[in-house]
């Protein structure tokens, strides 16, 4: 039995996803900030060997100085759709929250 196309898709997008925070992880607090102003696209070749556009952007967190940063993964498509978005927060001593 074949597994299900609409599930492996999702989980080879995800696991696209997952390398691309796993590298953004380590960059610094000093890069985010500059992230805020200027965010950041780039395309990533996933296990199914098509093309995605990862997009990341940065803004600081309400009443604080930690900083969101927020990737989005879309095929590049006429309509840009965005198909899985995931976010993590930094603080100014590099220390991940949830």
């Amino acid at each position: 039995m074949a597994p299900n196309p609409f599930v492996w898709e999702i989980q080879v997008r995800r696991e696209a996803l997952d390398d691309e925070m796993t590298r953004l992880r380590a960059v610094p607090y000093v890069l985010w900030q500059q992230v805020i102003d200027a965010p950041v696209r780039k395309n990533v070749t996933a296990r199914d060997n098509r093309t995605y556009e990862l997009r990341v952007s940065a803004e600081f967190v309400r009443g604080s100085r930690d900083i969101r940063v927020t990737m989005s993964l879309a095929r590049p498509t006429l309509f840009r759709r965005r198909l899985i978005r995931q976010s993590f927060v930094v603080g100014p001593d590099n220390s991940f929250k949830a």
